[in-house]
């Protein structure tokens, strides 16, 4: 059976004479009734029956003729979406929170003005959802922290982050220089889990052999700032997203001495992932 083959079928229904579909088609009769003969024997069915040089449609052609019409209506269907243009520009964007609470704006900005408005739907998660839906091709590409390395991926860096730990105005420690160590004991908010953060964090406090104590477990960074500033814990975030909070004296920073938190951000990908020239454009302009 081929698509063809369908096509010269419902003419016929359509017209029930094979010389006028020959014609509307504009092909010869010969090849109208090789098509219906084909599909005939395909199915070992008889599609029409003969009668006074008038066709009739079976049960067969009956059920052949409401099939073929779901059939060439989905393919129709499918490509007028696949030959959408603006379908097939459309770059699956996943960024983790910090990224999207205060870098992805200006960044796409940026890349309309250079190039037009082009369609990039943007997800928001953490680095371990949005690493699993590029390896399960849900999402094009990523900006996300570098955690552990998958060999399915592929990083290239972006951004490096320096994070800083905050308080609520007012803690014992607030504006104090102090070594790690004098944070043993102290109860922090946290992130959920599969946060890339929480994941750096966690390593280091077991390197250090820090303990502490997670009183709130948080899915953002908005709600992590306003736990600390309701003396739910202190925390450590990046320095980007508390910039305005430590300005105006909403939270206050405790200075560590001997240890700094750094994380990198990279532009993450399939290895084996088609690229088309929306995705090198927008590679490209982030790298």
């Amino acid at each position: 059976m081929t698509i063809r083959n369908l096509e010269i079928f419902e003419e016929v229904c359509r017209c029930m004479n094979m010389s006028k579909a020959a014609q509307n088609l504009l092909v010869s009769q010969s090849s109208v009734s090789q098509a219906i003969a084909s599909l005939e024997k395909e199915y070992d069915t008889i599609l029409f029956e003969r009668l006074n040089h008038t066709l009739y449609l079976t049960d067969s052609g009956r059920e052949l003729l409401f099939l073929s019409h779901q059939v060439l209506k989905t393919i129709d269907q499918l490509e007028n979406r696949m030959g959408n243009s603006e379908y097939k520009k459309k770059l699956k964007l996943g960024v983790s929170s910090t990224i999207g609470d205060c870098l992805i704006y200006p960044l796409l900005d940026a890349y309309e003005e250079r190039y037009g408005n082009i369609p990039v739907a943007v997800e928001m998660g953490n680095t371990k959802s949005m690493e699993k839906k590029l390896l399960t091709a849900k999402m094009d590409l990523a900006i996300i922290q570098r955690t552990s390395l998958s060999p399915y991926l592929r990083y290239t860096p972006f951004l490096e982050d320096k994070m800083t730990v905050v308080c609520w105005k007012g803690h014992p420690l607030e504006g104090k220089s102090v070594l790690l160590k004098e944070l043993n004991g102290e109860t922090i908010v946290a992130r959920e889990k599969g946060s890339g953060t929480q994941m750096l964090l966690d390593r280091i406090f077991t390197e250090r052999r820090l303990s502490v104590k997670k009183s709130w477990i948080c899915m953002g960074s908005a709600s992590v700032k306003k736990a600390v500033s309701h003396k739910a814990g202190i925390s450590v975030i990046s320095r980007f997203l508390v910039a305005d909070e430590l300005k105006n004296g909403f939270l206050g920073e405790i200075h560590i001495s001997d240890q700094e938190f750094i994380r990198w951000f990279d532009l993450v990908y399939h290895k084996d992932k088609i690229q088309d020239q929306t995705f090198r454009q927008f590679l490209s302009f982030c790298a």
